[in-house]
């Protein structure tokens, strides 16, 4: 469970679900803003890829390597 900061902007749909909401006492409102709130913070992480290897030739097409292993031509 993430936590949120203090510069932290809840969005407006959650402030209107909160507002419109058919909650029955404070307990389940809470525990449906804090799921939002948890939601909301867990669709903000950036999956980093894995580094790229520089060295092999980019794209779809077939290339051909030379006797150095780099590619020299596209077949």
């Amino acid at each position: 469970m993430l936590k949120p900061t203090s510069n932290y902007k809840m969005s407006s749909l959650l402030k209107t679900s909160l507002a419109l909401g058919k909650f029955k006492d404070a307990h389940q409102r809470g525990a449906w803003k804090r799921a939002c709130i948890d939601a909301e913070l867990a669709s903000k992480i950036v999956v980093k890829s894995a580094p790229r290897d520089n060295k092999r030739p980019q794209g779809t097409a077939s290339y051909v390597t030379n006797d150095t292993g780099t590619a020299s031509t596209q077949v």
